[in-house]
């Protein structure tokens, strides 16, 4: 499992960068800057190669798409990328100067996590390929660490849920509980028709998938879901069986195929403690995106931030050419 410890989750993502093309954060290059600094906040500088490899890491990869995108978009990219950047330094300053410091130790375990989904040797290799430097993903881990500290400790005590939010959440969201039908099948694969039929039939007969994987040159699959979600051809196959019933060997592109099934599972509801756990998750989540978004708001209103313009502004009109890098949120918004 390839980890990006840059970012979150997908849905929390979208509400702990929501901040993204402010104008206000945009002005003209300033000789201030040192080489190699794109930007900084309240004096901490942001490396070009630290904007650069977030930049490659999140939007680039090695999709053959990336040599075929306009100045434009790329400018859009550097300004979604900085943006984050932005705001992980602005949580992390607040974090330091209120004393929240990560557990002892936490950076660590939270490294040798991550690095158990890899072989041996496999992780230095893949952040060599990606172009990153280990410290800027200890550092970026790091960052990762305090942001979701301060979203436990900072944010998390000032939301409230109340039954009613409750009752009408439930209401609203009635399907999200439902657990639809669920079959549990067996299904057998292999390249001789005549083989895989006698693999069905042995199965059948001493209802073991390992003693019959192992005597015949077939693979074995075994698959719970909701009958919703199955592929037609797998659906039609399965709808006329009984438990413990196989159905026809059918050749597929790859070779042939028969499922026997084991268990049908009615549709059900959650147990009423999931129920509640998810609740109240779906009902945070949504608050917290508008409680940070206001945090970041007023943290952006009192942050100096410097930004080399050059880098993410299309074009530098005359007017702007002589403005002060220094820009305040509220200078140019609302």
């Amino acid at each position: 499992m390839k980890t990006a410890v840059y970012f979150f989750s997908s849905r929390l993502r979208a509400f702990l960068f929501p901040l993204l093309c402010l104008p206000a954060l945009w002005g003209c290059e300033n000789p201030s800057l040192t080489s190699g600094v794109v930007a900084s906040v309240n004096g901490q500088a942001v490396s070009y190669r630290e904007m650069e490899t977030r930049r490659i890491n999140l939007f680039a990869g090695r999709s053959a798409e990336a040599q075929n995108w306009s100045e434009v978009e790329i400018r859009a990219q550097y300004r979604y990328v900085i943006n984050q950047i932005i705001e992980e330094l602005i949580i992390c300053q607040y974090m330091e100067n209120k004393q929240f410091v990560p557990e002892p130790d936490s950076l660590d375990m939270e490294e040798q996590r991550i690095r158990k989904d890899y072989p041996e040797g496999v992780f230095e290799q893949m952040l060599m390929e990606e172009g990153i430097h280990f410290d800027e993903w200890r550092e970026s881990l790091r960052r990762r660490l305090v942001i979701k500290q301060f979203l436990a400790q900072v944010l998390r005590p000032e939301i409230t849920i109340t039954a009613d939010e409750v009752h009408q959440y439930f209401t609203t969201h009635n399907d999200d509980f439902f657990i639809p039908e669920q079959w549990h099948f067996i299904q057998i694969s292999g390249l001789d028709k005549k083989t895989v039929e006698n693999a069905r039939n042995s199965f059948i007969a001493n209802r073991n998938a390992t003693t019959v994987q192992k005597e015949f040159l077939i693979s074995v699959h075994d698959v719970r879901m909701g009958k919703d979600r199955l592929p037609e051809d797998l659906y039609k196959e399965i709808v006329p069986l009984e438990i413990w019933q196989g159905s026809r060997v059918k050749a597929v592109d790859d070779g042939f195929r028969t499922v026997v099934l084991i268990e049908k599972s009615s549709a059900t509801m959650l147990e009423p403690t999931e129920m509640a756990k998810r609740v109240e998750h779906a009902l945070v989540e949504d608050k917290m995106r508008v409680l940070y978004a206001a945090w970041m708001e007023q943290r952006l209103a009192r942050a100096n931030i410097r930004l080399a313009s050059s880098f993410f502004l299309e074009h530098a009109s005359e007017e702007e050419s002589g403005t002060p890098l220094l820009m305040r949120h509220n200078a140019t918004s609302h």
